[in-house]
Formats: C-alpha cells, sequence, structure tokens
C-alpha cells in the first residue's frame, strides 16, 4: 500500500536504513521510535522482502502487532508459543499446534509472509527443514494412490483415523473415498479413488457433507510436531527456518527478549533436572532437544 509506505520515504532516517539493509548483512539498531509506530516503521523497511519475522517479549504484543500488521494488507501468521514443560502432551487437534503449523506450511510454500512470534516461540524445537519436507505428502487428480500406503504415511504425520471426520488432523477412508481434515486448511477434503488413480478432489463441510470447491491438488502437511530425536536429527529453531529465504528479522525491544528468553531457558532446565532425577531422561536430551542456545546466540 503506497498510503502508508510513501510518507516514510519523506523521513531521511528511514531511507538512510532501507538503503543500509539493501547493501549489508547484520544487525541494523534503530531507536527513538515511539511504540505506535513501530509497526509501520517494520512494513516500510521490510517493503520488497519475501519473508519478515518479527520477534516480540510476549503474547499480548504480538498479537497487537499482527492485527496492526493486517490492517497494511500483507499476509500475516501468528506463530503462537509451546509450552515447554509439558512439550510431550497430546496436542492433536490443538488450535495453537494449527497456528503453528499453518505459518510454517506459509514458508515451504515460497509465498511471502510475515510471521510474528515471542522469544517463546523460537525456543521449541523443530525438524530441519529438510526432514520436515520428507514428512510431506502432495496429491493430485490423475496422481496413483496405493491406499494402504497412504494410511500408514497419514498416520506417520501424526494424522488420526476415524469414522467419520469432524475436527483438522483427523481422516477416514470408505472403499476408494479418503476424508482427510489438513491443519492447514480451513475444510476436510474429499480424494475419490477410480481404482488406484485420483479421479477428484474436492473440499466439503464437516457437518452437512456438501461438497463446496473442486480442487487439482491438495498439499498436506504434518498433522503434529515430530521431535527431533525420532529422527535421530539435531533440533533447530524457528529463525533456521527463517533464514533460509530472503529475509528480515525484527527484534523488538531486545534486553526484554534477552530477559524473556534466560526466564524460558531455566525453567526448561529446572523441570528437565526434575525429570532427570527421576530417571524419566537421559542427562544428554535436554541440549539435544531444545535449540535455546541457538536463539541466545543470535540475540
Amino acid at each position: 500500500m503506497d498510503t502508508f509506505y510513501e510518507p516514510l520515504l519523506q523521513l531521511e532516517v528511514f531511507v538512510q536504513a532501507r538503503e543500509k539493509l539493501g547493501k549489508e548483512k547484520g544487525l541494523l539498531l534503530l531507536t527513538g521510535c515511539v511504540e505506535s509506530q513501530k509497526t509501520h516503521l517494520m512494513y516500510g523497511l521490510g517493503r520488497g522482502r519475501r519473508v519478515k519475522l518479527i520477534l516480540t517479549y510476549n503474547e499480548l504484543k504480538a498479537k497487537e502487532i499482527c492485527e496492526e500488521y493486517q490492517a497494511l494488507g500483507e499476509h500475516v501468521f501468528y506463530y503462537p508459543p509451546k509450552d515447554f514443560l509439558f512439550f510431550h502432551a497430546d496436542i492433536q487437534g490443538n488450535e495453537l499446534l494449527r497456528q503453528r503449523m499453518t505459518a510454517t506450511s506459509r514458508l515451504l510454500s515460497g509465498e511471502p509472509a510475515v510471521i510474528v512470534t515471542t522469544i517463546d516461540g523460537c525456543m521449541a524445537p523443530l525438524l530441519p527443514l529438510e526432514k520436515l519436507k520428507e514428512l510431506i505428502l502432495s496429491i493430485g487428480v490423475g496422481s496413483v494412490v496405493e491406499m494402504d500406503a497412504v494410511k500408514k504415511r497419514l498416520v506417520r504425520m501424526g494424522y488420526e483415523r476415524t469414522g467419520q471426520v469432524e475436527l483438522p488432523g483427523q481422516f477416514a477412508i470408505r472403499g476408494g473415498i479418503l476424508d482427510i481434515y489438513p491443519l492447514t486448511e480451513e475444510y476436510p477434503v474429499r480424494i475419490e479413488l477410480w481404482d488406484d488413480e485420483v479421479d477428484s478432489i474436492r473440499s466439503f463441510d464437516a457437518s452437512s457433507q456438501r461438497s463446496m470447491e473442486n480442487l487439482e491438488e491438495i498439499v498436506l502437511y504434518p498433522a503434529a510436531e515430530a521431535c527431533p530425536e525420532e529422527f535421530r536429527c539435531k533440533g533447530v529453531c524457528l529463525l533456521d527456518y527463517v533464514r533460509a529465504y530472503d529475509s528480515l528479522v525484527f527484534l523488538d525491544e531486545v534486553n526484554r527478549l534477552f530477559e524473556r528468553g534466560e526466564t524460558v531457558e531455566k525453567e526448561y532446565r529446572q523441570n528437565f533436572e526434575n525429570r532427570m532425577q527421576k530417571g524419566q531422561i537421559t542427562p544428554g536430551q535436554a541440549e539435544e532437544i531444545f535449540p535455546c542456545g541457538q536463539v541466545m546466540y543470535w540475540l
């Protein structure tokens, strides 16, 4: 929106900052911006970048930035933090997981995105991008599908088999029909086979079962966040995902980010010390699956 961008071009300090960001990589410190203008400034500085990550110090502030950025007309995704103390809990169908996976799928699609999160959100262990891509399943009209293989694949991706699809993260099989409710889609999808070939794909309403829209292809992302140790690999964080693209990272109130990050890390380590004393985990697991050190290094 030029209406919001053009006034910034009248500010010499803004023009200088844009030029510096275009020529150099690294940190650029900006001070003196009033709180109400931060989002506008980030919008202007990030103009033309495919991916913008805004990292702030608490959830309330993150949601405020999301609302303000949406008013500027860009695709904004909130990436909520994960509860580290109970990260092994079953969060199938959890709205927070759905928001996280929606933001991640946007990154993987290569489309422009603004992702807003907190320091907590960046400290959860994630699979490396190449491992995550191995879990993605794409099905198109005319493609050959072996139902038993797809069933096993969906279970591996975290989907739950049910008699009828009602919630995100579920799938059902009836003869040559596969119903699945992707975590990243608004509506479930029905895939009909003719023998072993996909004859049609269409979205439908889960309550009425009425068809809504014909699709040529559906891309299915995992319905659960796999732990890195399950793949025998070292965990990464959201910052590692973002830097794989033409991206710009905004750190809102660095001192507050540091304080919150240290608090989360301390709580996490105390929790793992308790678990180690009870023999629930080995001493090395805490370091292997929690990349908080990487995040603090970034800051």
